[in-house]
């Protein structure tokens, strides 16, 4: 066996039997299965009822606001409209009620330009809650509604036709008939691209805490004595790839049965039906992504291990793997530029992108955005651009691992390149 595999098999070995790997390989599925389950189980509780009070100057909406509050298991009342603010704040602030409804008198009016005059503002200890903001805002745009059209003469059954939404689904297709949630779509592959963005940076970090463990400790010095850096480094990274790897191996396989088997997993904690339609994974998504963290973990596993070799202490560790960090940061600020426009000019440009492309296109490719050949083509200058900073790595770990003191500039790592 090769001094690069002896130590490969050693690195492997040394963190798969931890308690660590074993609890945050369990804590993974047990994330997705609460992912699922949790926002279902909510979405069934009956939730606690809001109490609001509505201080009403127009004399009509307030009445009119009740029972359609009540509908949504609201207690709502009508206060007298010489209620002060400072009061209904002091009844938030004893819990009395959750919030209260300001509706001016001029709040039916409108100026030239057909906007409002009158503005309607709610207080309270919810107000933040998004599901607050929908209820409140399409409660009394109802109401207005209502009373404006009864007011111009429209009879009930007009009304009523009016007021029915709209039965709308968002299908997500790239031209197949049979297409899936848009949201569902894109949840899978956030999902996707976060567990990628994880394993690649902790299993890099892992590199090269390991390098600067044994260079601090002088094992190095032993190990370098009987083997060749280049092996050295070459066993390191593939050691822990293999162990990312399997976890990772894991997490997807788990991610598969969880979406397969939601309805009977959500069965067993007494939520009916399997929610909203999720995509199954297929196993051309889930080989892309594996391939991707193939090619993604020894591009910045290279980089880890040459700063891990540039640096004698921990804490110089932390301060040189900021460029890196910032590297890996891009393509997570990127990600809502993909997602929104898989298939366009910036999704494109971004999943070319070595540094970018391990976590965004399998993202991209799940969304229906990357054609086959495209992926390919990505894949390829992701593996070249690999080997590269492999090369350079190497050179720069050879010379490194055995010096100490001052981190190295720029010239002589440039001088470090050319040995």
């Amino acid at each position: 066996m090769s001094p690069a595999l002896v130590i490969a098999k050693r690195e492997f070995l040394e963190r798969v039997r931890t308690k660590w790997f074993a609890i945050v390989t369990v804590l993974g599925p047990i994330l997705m299965i609460g992912l699922l389950v949790v926002p279902a189980v909510l979405a069934n509780r009956r939730p606690s009822a809001v109490k609001v009070e509505i201080i009403d100057n127009t004399g009509k909406l307030g009445p009119a606001l009740v029972p359609l509050f009540a509908a949504s298991d609201w207690e709502a009342k009508v206060v007298p409209p010489t209620t002060t603010e400072d009061t209904e704040l002091a009844r938030i602030k004893h819990a009395d009620i959750n919030g209260f409804l300001t509706i001016p008198a001029d709040a039916f009016a409108f100026d030239g330009s057909n906007d409002a005059v009158g503005k309607i503002s709610y207080q309270g200890d919810n107000a933040s809650s998004t599901s607050i903001l929908i209820a409140v805002t399409k409660t009394v745009a109802a109401a207005m509604i209502t009373m404006r059209a009864t007011e111009a003469g429209m009879s009930p059954t007009q009304l009523k036709a009016i007021m029915i939404p709209p039965n709308l689904a968002l299908v997500h297709t790239t031209g197949e008939k049979n297409g899936s949630n848009g949201m569902a779509v894109f949840a899978m592959g956030y999902v996707i691209m976060i567990l990628l963005y994880i394993s690649i940076l902790l299993y890099g970090v892992a590199v090269m805490r390991s390098v600067v463990q044994e260079k601090t400790s002088r094992v190095i010095e032993l190990m370098v004595a009987t083997t060749k850096p280049r092996s050295l480094m070459a066993g390191k990274i593939l050691g822990v790839g293999a162990v990312g790897l399997l976890q990772l191996s894991i997490w997807l396989l788990m991610a598969l049965l969880t979406v397969k088997y939601r309805e009977g997993l959500l069965g067993m904690f007494g939520v009916k039906g399997g929610g909203i339609d999720i995509p199954q994974l297929e196993i051309d998504q889930i080989a892309v992504a594996l391939g991707y963290f193939v090619g993604g973990y020894f591009f910045f596993a290279a980089i880890y291990a040459a700063v891990g070799a540039m640096v004698s202490s921990e804490q110089d560790a932390q301060q040189a793997q900021a460029p890196v960090m910032m590297l890996i940061m891009i393509p997570m600020v990127s990600m809502q530029l993909v997602a929104n426009d898989p298939r366009g000019t910036v999704a494109q440009v971004m999943t070319m992108v070595p540094f970018s492309s391990p976590i965004l296109m399998p993202m991209r490719y799940l969304l229906g955005g990357a054609s086959g050949a495209e992926t390919l083509i990505s894949m390829a200058i992701l593996l070249g651009s690999t080997y590269l900073v492999v090369r350079a790595a190497a050179k720069i770990y050879r010379v490194g691992i055995l010096l100490y003191g001052k981190r190295p500039g720029l010239k002589e790592l440039v001088r470090w390149l050319r040995y």
